[in-house]
């Protein structure tokens, strides 16, 4: 995993060597977990370091009101629970990036009138929660059997700016930990479509930035989601496959 993300790296400015060992451009170790939850139709546990999120999956099921309900197509509800305390608008935001994320794969038509649920439970945090939710969230789906016409699966990229040399270029750190957000002028996760390689949500925080950092950061998180899905692909074979680009040409 790592020397994939290695290979992968594109070229710019040194960053500081990080704490834990790792290069800008790696992520932590992934670690999944399927069917965690036995009373859910779907669930998945997924850490990145020391950041967990577990997720479950209700339906498709009828909505629990009429008013949910649309005669064509599912529709899908997204609820965070922070580790602790009560929802906040961090947590809605949260809530709005994964809803698009999501909706983007997800094939609302094949579950007309029904309902999907999917309930996100922080267990720790320690930096890039947006993106563990994101993967967590897919995994629980497809440990549900929901029907997704891609993968949908996501990084955070932290921005370091040295703000006492304007014209100095940026360093970009691939999912960085809760100490190396504090020091990011600004953080971004991104949600990317596996079939096509396209950006399909972002959330960010911090600082706003011009369009080429942008594009580097969505172009070297779309390079990291590639490695994630590689790695998926290959802890979870089975039940990937018909979601999974195959890396056969034939």
């Amino acid at each position: 995993l790592a020397q994939a993300q290695a290979d992968g790296a594109m070229a710019e400015s040194p960053s500081p060597p990080r704490q834990d060992g790792r290069g800008p451009h790696q992520l932590r170790p992934p670690l999944v977990a399927i069917g965690a939850l036995l009373r859910a139709d779907g669930s998945a546990r997924f850490a990145l370091g020391q950041s967990v999120v577990l997720a479950a999956v209700y339906g498709p099921r009828d909505p629990k009101s009429r008013g949910r309900e649309v005669f064509d197509r599912a529709t899908l509800e997204v609820i965070v629970r922070p580790r602790v305390g009560v929802p906040g608008p961090a947590e809605r935001q949260l809530e709005g990036h994964l809803q698009r994320q999501l909706d983007h794969v997800v094939m609302h038509e094949q579950y007309p009138r029904t309902q999907i649920t999917v309930i996100l439970q922080v267990c720790s945090s320690d930096g890039s929660v947006a993106a563990v939710a994101g993967n967590a969230a897919f995994l629980a789906l497809l440990d549900a059997g929901v029907a997704m016409r891609a993968t949908a699966l996501g990084v955070s990229i932290g921005v370091l700016i040295d703000s006492e040399v304007p014209e100095a270029p940026v360093s970009l750190l691939m999912d960085p930990t809760e100490a190396e957000e504090r020091e990011c002028a600004a953080v971004i996760t991104i949600g990317v479509d596996g079939g096509r390689g396209e950006l399909v949500s972002s959330i960010s925080s911090g600082a706003a930035l011009d369009a080429v950092t942008w594009s580097n950061c969505v172009t070297a998180g779309t390079k990291a989601c590639t490695v994630l899905e590689a790695f998926l692909r290959t802890s979870l074979q089975k039940r990937l496959e018909p979601f999974l680009r195959s890396s056969d040409p034939s």
